[in-house]
C-alpha cells in the first residue's frame, strides 16, 4: 500500500526475483504463468544475486493508498550495463517505464537524474506491477525506492546540495595541494593532489554525477569507469604514502610492498583488455582493502621513530580502512548496508581524509622547518665553537712558526759563531803554547785574537742567553773602523794554516777606514781568507782594499781550482750547507756567513772579473775615510 515514500526495506517481503541465464527472456515470457514457479521471493532489503552473468528480473506489486498519482521508482545506482522499468496494469497492458542498455548515452533517461529513475502513473486505489530487468558489469545488488514526484525532487534537490559540497571541499582541497606544489616544489603535494583527484573523481562515478556531467555521450567508458578510477585511487594512495612517509629512505622493505601496490592495479587495468571486467570489479574491491590495511600498517610503523611526522596520516588512513571494510563486507560478503551508507560513509572518510592528510602534510613541513631551525641552530654553535679552536689552533701555529723561525735563527747563529771561533782559537792556542814554552811570541796577536774571541762570545749571549741586557759588541759607537788592523789579525790569525799547506798568506797594507764594525769585518775577511786558505792547496793567498769609483771593497784571492758563478752561488746557500755536505764543527759555513752578513748591512758580494785561475771574491765597504 503506497501512502508515500516507501525504502526497499519496507517493501522488501512484496519484492520476488527471476535469473535469466540466456538473458533472452522478455518481459511478457516472465510474467506468464508457466514462469511463476521460477520466482523467488527477495528475503532481504537489497536484492543481491551475486557477481553474475544473468540477467535479474524484479517484481513487486503495489497499490495506491494516497492521492497522488505521479510516482518515482529510484534505482540507488548510477548505471547499469543493461536497465528496464515496466509497469502492468489490472486491465494486463505492459508500459514501458525505462529502456537503457550500454551503448545509450546519458540523454536517453527520461528523468534527468544521476540515478536510474523510472517514472509512471498510478490513480488512487489502483493496482499495478512494476517489473525491473538488469544487468550490472559488477556486483548484482540493487537498492531501490518509491517516492512521490514531489518527493522525489525534493530529495533530488538535497542530494545535488550533498554532493556538491563535498565535490566543492575535496576540489579546494586537490587545488590548494596544487597550488602547494607551484610555491614549495616539493612532489608530496603532487602526490596529495591526485590521490585527492582520484577519491573526488571515484565518488562523482559513484554517484552518477561525473555519467551526467563529464562524460554524458559516452557510456561504454562509464561501465568501465569504475575499474579505471578504483585502480588509480589505489595507485595514488600508495604513492601518497611512499611520499610522504618517505618509504624508500627509511622503510625499505614497506617501499617495496607499496610498489607492488603500486604496480598490481595498472597490470589490473591493462588486462581489462582481455579478462571479463566483472572479475577485475570483483578482485579491485578485495585488492583495495589490501592496499588501505598496507597504508595504516606503514603509517604505524613509521609511527614507531617518527610518530609525530605521521599522526595525522595514521590517523586519516583509520578512517579509511572503516569504510574499505564496510565495501568489502558488502560486496564480498553479502552483507546488507545500505548502499546509500557505505557511500555516505566514503564521502565522510574522503573529506576527513583529505583534510588530515593536508594537515599532516603542513604538520610534517613545520616540524620539518623546526628541526632545521635547530639543526642550524647546533650548527652555528659549532661553527662558532669550531671558530674560537681555528683560531686558537691559528694563534698556536703562528707562535709556533716564530719559535722555530727563531729557533732556526738561533741554530744559524751559533752555527756562524762556532765557525768564527774555530781559526781564532786554533791560533791562539798556538801562540799561547809558545808563550808558555819558552816565553817567545807575539803578545799583541794574542790581545787581539783574545778581543776578537771575548766579542763574538758576548753577542751570543746577549742574543741568546741575556735578551734583555744591552751588551752590543758589534757596535762602536759610529766611531771609523781601521781596516789595516783587521786585515793584519785575519793573517795573523790564518797563516799558520797557509805555511802548513806549502803556500803563503799575504796582506796589503791600508790607510782606509770604515763605519762597519770591527767585529763585522773581521768576521767577512776571517770567513773569506779562511775558504781561500781551504781550497789552496800551493800557491799563494792575497787579500787587501781596492779603492775604485764606487768606494772600497775587500778583495780576497787564491790560486787554487776557481769557482764557477753557479758554484759561488751555491755556496752561499746556507740549507745546502747545513742539509746536505756540510763539514763538522761549523766548517762549510764560511761564504754564507759572509752573504748574511753583507745582505744585513747593505753590502754587495761577487766574483772578482778577469781571473784565469783561482778565485777572487770581493765585498763593498761604507767607506769613512779613505787612506
Amino acid at each position: 500500500m503506497l501512502r508515500g515514500s516507501a525504502q526497499a526495506g519496507q517493501m522488501f517481503e512484496f519484492v520476488s526475483g527471476l535469473e535469466d541465464p540466456s538473458r533472452a527472456l522478455t518481459v511478457d515470457e516472465v510474467l506468464a504463468p508457466s514462469a511463476s514457479s521460477q520466482w523467488r521471493p527477495v528475503g532481504s532489503d537489497n536484492a543481491d544475486f551475486g557477481y553474475t552473468k544473468s540477467v535479474i528480473w524484479l517484481r513487486l506489486r503495489v497499490q495506491n493508498a494516497s492521492e497522488n498519482e505521479a510516482w518515482r521508482l529510484h534505482i540507488h545506482e548510477n548505471f547499469f550495463q543493461i536497465f528496464e522499468a515496466y509497469l502492468k496494469g489490472t486491465d494486463g497492458e505492459i508500459q514501458v517505464l525505462e529502456q537503457l542498455g550500454e551503448t545509450s548515452p546519458f540523454s536517453d533517461r527520461d528523468i534527468d537524474h544521476p540515478t536510474m529513475t523510472a517514472g509512471f502513473l498510478l490513480a488512487p486505489r489502483e493496482k499495478a506491477e512494476l517489473i525491473v530487468r538488469y544487468w550490472s558489469g559488477g556486483s548484482s545488488e540493487i537498492s531501490f525506492s518509491l517516492h512521490t514526484a514531489r518527493e522525489f525532487e525534493q530529495f533530488a534537490a538535497q542530494r545535488v546540495a550533498k554532493d556538491f559540497i563535498f565535490y566543492g571541499m575535496m576540489l579546494i582541497l586537490a587545488l590548494a595541494a596544487f597550488v602547494a606544489w607551484l610555491a614549495t616544489g616539493k612532489h608530496v603535494f603532487v602526490a596529495y593532489a591526485l590521490y585527492a583527484s582520484f577519491g573526488l573523481l571515484f565518488i562523482m562515478h559513484g554517484d552518477g554525477n561525473s555519467f551526467q556531467y563529464l562524460w554524458p555521450n559516452a557510456p561504454l567508458f562509464n561501465g568501465y569507469a569504475s575499474i579505471f578510477l578504483g585502480s588509480g585511487l589505489i595507485v595514488s594512495g600508495a604513492n601518497f604514502a611512499r611520499q610522504f612517509l618517505q618509504t624508500a629512505q627509511y622503510h625499505p622493505v614497506v617501499d617495496r610492498l607499496l610498489l607492488v601496490v603500486i604496480v598490481l592495479p595498472i597490470v589490473t587495468i591493462l588486462s581489462s583488455i582481455v579478462v571479463d571486467h566483472q572479475i577485475i570489479k570483483q578482485l579491485l574491491v578485495p585488492l583495495a582493502t589490501c592496499a588501505v590495511l598496507l597504508f595504516v600498517a606503514a603509517g604505524l610503523n613509521a609511527a614507531r621513530t617518527r610518530f609525530r611526522e605521521v599522526r595525522f596520516y595514521v590517523i586519516a588512513w583509520v578512517g579509511a580502512v572503516l569504510s574499505s571494510a564496510m565495501m568489502t563486507a558488502r560486496h564480498m560478503f553479502g552483507i546488507d548496508i545500505p548502499e546509500e551508507v557505505q557511500f555516505d560513509s566514503m564521502r565522510i572518510v574522503f573529506v576527513l581524509d583529505a583534510a588530515l592528510m593536508g594537515i599532516a602534510i603542513i604538520d610534517r613541513f613545520d616540524m620539518i622547518r623546526r628541526a632545521q631551525r635547530e639543526t642550524l641552530e647546533t650548527l652555528l654553535g659549532e661553527a662558532q665553537r669550531n671558530l674560537s679552536l681555528t683560531n686558537r689552533l691559528r694563534n698556536l701555529e703562528e707562535q709556533y712558526g716564530a719559535v722555530a723561525e727563531l729557533a732556526r735563527a738561533q741554530r744559524h747563529n751559533l752555527a756562524d759563531t762556532v765557525h768564527d771561533l774555530r781559526q781564532p782559537l786554533q791560533a791562539l792556542r798556538l801562540n799561547v803554547k809558545e808563550l808558555t814554552r819558552d816565553g817567545y811570541g807575539d803578545r799583541s796577536q794574542v790581545e787581539e785574537t783574545l778581543q776578537y774571541l771575548e766579542n763574538l762570545v758576548n753577542r751570543e749571549l746577549a742574543t741568546h742567553v741575556m735578551p734583555g741586557n744591552n751588551l752590543t759588541a758589534d757596535r762602536q759607537g759610529g766611531q771609523p773602523t781601521d781596516i789595516s788592523g783587521v786585515l793584519k789579525t785575519v793573517g795573523e790569525m790564518f797563516a799558520r794554516d797557509a805555511v802548513a799547506k806549502g803556500g803563503a798568506l799575504r796582506h796589503v797594507h791600508t790607510t782606509a777606514q770604515t763605519t762597519l764594525a770591527p767585529l763585522t769585518l773581521m768576521r767577512i775577511v776571517s770567513n773569506l781568507v779562511g775558504n781561500a786558505v781551504k781550497h789552496t792547496e800551493s800557491g799563494q793567498v792575497l787579500f787587501g782594499v781596492r779603492h775604485g769609483g764606487a768606494g772600497l771593497r775587500i778583495e780576497v784571492h787564491d790560486t787554487g781550482p776557481g769557482l764557477a758563478q753557479e758554484d759561488f752561488k751555491a755556496a752561499m746557500a746556507r740549507s745546502a750547507q747545513l742539509e746536505g755536505n756540510a763539514e763538522p764543527d761549523g766548517y762549510g759555513l764560511g761564504l754564507a756567513i759572509v752573504d748574511e752578513l753583507v745582505r744585513q748591512h747593505g753590502l754587495e758580494i761577487g766574483l772578482c772579473r778577469g781571473r784565469r785561475t783561482g778565485t777572487g771574491i770581493y765585498v763593498t765597504l761604507p767607506t769613512a775615510k779613505l787612506g
